[in-house]
């Protein structure tokens, strides 16, 4: 149930409570209770602002014991786009494996070409993407986690 919800809630009860409790005082007739029509509405007004009280607070304290939700961690990612051509090397680290619950992502878009060298490793990444083209003796590496590839 929302936060609104409850707090509609808390607010219609108590004040459904103050009109029963006047509604009944008024019209049950208890000796107990005064005769005079005066003195029986102040008695009723007296009785439904006090229980209408209680369930107010009693309200209260179920509407605001829930918390908002706290918002999701933002999204850490690496981004890398290279061109690497003759004895040139291209590396990218996605850094320490994040905190718990931190989603991550490393994307790499590259070229290699002649004795160039791509290399890549995720970090602990929950999503890595490669995207690489080699030509010549071009070398492309890539490691996220456990199974690292390589290839020409």
């Amino acid at each position: 149930m929302t936060r609104a919800v409850r707090w509609l809630v808390t607010v219609v009860a108590a004040a459904a409570t103050f009109g029963v409790c006047v509604w009944v005082v008024r019209a049950v007739s208890w000796g107990w209770l005064p005769q005079g029509e005066g003195p029986r509405l102040d008695t009723a007004l007296a009785f439904g602002t006090v229980t209408a009280g209680a369930v107010l607070a009693v309200g209260v304290w179920w509407a605001s014991r829930e918390q908002p939700p706290s918002p999701p961690p933002p999204l850490r990612t690496v981004t890398q786009e290279a061109t690497a051509s003759e004895n040139a090397r291209v590396t990218q680290a996605g850094g320490p494996p994040p905190a718990a619950g931190t989603p991550s992502r490393v994307d790499q878009h590259a070229e290699a070409s002649d004795d160039a060298t791509v290399a890549q490793t995720g970090g602990g990444a929950d999503r890595l993407e490669q995207r690489a083209k080699a030509s010549g003796r071009g070398n492309i590496a890539q490691t996220g986690g456990d199974q690292p590839v390589q290839g020409p």
